[in-house]
């Protein structure tokens, strides 16, 4: 067995022929320090294929621990009759995500069944749903949620999708009905959590965690640890907190697999981006990016592919130029202005069916966060990073960024901008492939004295060589990883561990 290196080629000692039956040739990324399967056909184990390497010299018998196959896994799970509910109009493309890994762990367990209690679908969703399979089953009416229960004791584990709005819905009668049942017939409570600063319906959490029946199901690393700090903070106080610190909390990545994205010019030109989300300025920053623009425009409107204002009302594309001129969509719902200067550039883009909401971001060169405030980068989940992953779109993002949504701490996920230079900078570097539009801020070359500047001068330059075109073999391979470590939550989440 051979460990390929990008510095050398490692020859395994005889210690690693336990993994044999299982593992194929890995190449190991030291930059990432985790084995990376050489084809998305190679077996993937635990989540981190294989093993993971620390940068320290950590003890290579770890691996004995690591190495189980998916066969071993299910035989520990013990949680076999799974609902998955919601009372909240929005949000199924989430919970409904956590659904499909659950149907791909329990479609190995015997007896095992899955129902859904949910409002309807909107904006074409039931035909996703459908069309990648994410349940066989018949969606039934929320209402029917507590009689169901009660009236079957198989039920062992409860899945809100919305536990902000759902728990407050049948918090009462869900507990007693946990409190009426024999030891063997307790069920888990699974809250899928959006916004740690949501609160309201945080005041039932106590009573669920004393009883050790609650556990919570995180759609971004930040969010988890939000919750964990608060917990831990209650956890302190006389009694234990009713066992806050005890509350496990899990991370399931809302990205489905989906099909039929469009195949793209390796050679293109920087041309579409896309900004997606409610059209809420206290979310996103609409119109500081929109401000930025246009004086961007003003200065350089041929890097953008357009022709000078003059007289004109909007810049207006420049059909002559060699690289097509620059566009923006903006995909979301609410109100929103657009400046007359950018009419030709800006594109709204309200109400989208789900099919078209795919076939359009995906057809975008990258993705811009425009996050208007820290909340998304410290309480709240945005929806437009996963939304960015499933559809094979780079986002731009800053090291704050991928530190915050750690799955995308992967360069064949994002293009990432020093924090120094903001988004509208960086998009014209990237289209361009220059820095000269931002240095021309230093004519006297201060940056090159300072080592801070410096260093942000290289990362700029890293950034416009690393471009923003990825492979879709790489893209397809980090997505296979992600949903493999998805199973492992749901397999943890059943098992009770």
């Amino acid at each position: 067995m051979v460990l390929a290196t990008r510095r050398s080629v490692v020859w395994a000692c005889p210690f690693f022929l336990v993994l044999l039956v299982v593992c194929t040739t890995f190449v190991i990324d030291i930059e990432w320090n985790q084995l990376i399967p050489a084809s998305p056909s190679s077996v993937a184990l635990d989540g981190e294929y294989c093993l993971r390497l620390s940068d320290s010299r950590h003890d290579i018998a770890v691996i004995e621990a690591q190495v189980s196959t998916q066969e071993t896994t299910t035989t520990l799970i013990k949680r076999k009759h799974v609902l998955v509910a919601s009372f909240f109009g929005f949000h199924f493309d989430v919970y409904m995500t956590l659904a499909w890994t659950l149907k791909r762990v329990l479609m190995q367990v015997p007896q095992a069944q899955i129902e859904l209690f949910a409002a309807p679908f909107y904006y074409g969703f039931e035909a996703v749903v459908g069309e990648y399979g994410l349940y066989d089953g018949v969606r039934r009416d929320p209402e029917e949620l507590l009689s169901y229960i009660q009236s079957n004791t198989t039920v062992d584990t409860v899945v809100l999708g919305t536990c902000e709005i759902d728990l407050n819905q049948i918090h009462s009668a869900l507990l007693d009905e946990w409190d009426k049942r024999a030891p063997e017939e307790k069920f888990k409570l699974v809250c899928m959590v959006h916004n740690v600063q949501d609160t309201p319906w945080q005041a039932n959490i106590g009573e669920w965690s004393r009883r050790g029946a609650i556990r919570l199901v995180t759609l971004g690393e930040h969010v988890g640890k939000s919750f964990r700090n608060m917990f831990e903070e209650i956890a302190e106080e006389p009694l234990g907190g009713g066992g806050y610190e005890y509350i496990p909390i899990d991370l399931h990545i809302p990205v489905l697999d989906v099909s039929g994205l469009p195949a793209k010019s390796a050679n293109r030109s920087l041309a579409r981006a896309v900004i997606q989300g409610s059209f809420d300025t206290t979310r996103r920053s609409y119109y500081n990016f929109f401000d930025e623009l246009i004086r961007s425009l003003h200065r350089n409107p041929e890097a953008w592919g357009y022709n000078s204002l003059s007289d004109r009302a909007s810049f207006v594309p420049n059909y002559q130029s060699l690289v097509p001129p620059f566009e923006l969509a903006l995909v979301g719902s609410g109100s929103l202005e657009v400046p007359q200067e950018l009419a030709y550039m800006v594109s709204i883009h309200r109400g989208l069916d789900y099919a078209n909401f795919y076939d359009l971001v995906a057809s975008m060169d990258i993705v811009v966060p425009a996050f208007a405030d820290n909340g998304y980068y410290e309480h709240q989940a945005s929806s437009t990073v996963a939304m960015a992953v499933e559809l094979d779109v780079p986002i731009l993002a800053t090291r704050r960024m991928r530190k915050a949504y750690g799955y995308i701490d992967d360069d064949r996920a994002v293009v990432t901008r020093p924090a120094a230079m903001s988004e509208v900078q960086a998009l014209l570097a990237l289209r361009t492939g220059s820095l000269s539009y931002f240095l021309e801020q230093d004519p006297d070359g201060v940056m090159g004295l300072f080592p801070p500047l410096r260093a942000l001068v290289n990362d700029m330059r890293e950034m416009v060589n690393g471009g923003w075109v990825r492979d879709p073999a790489d893209l397809r391979r980090y997505k296979e990883r992600l949903w493999r470590n998805n199973e492992e939550v749901v397999e943890r989440l059943l098992a009770d561990m």
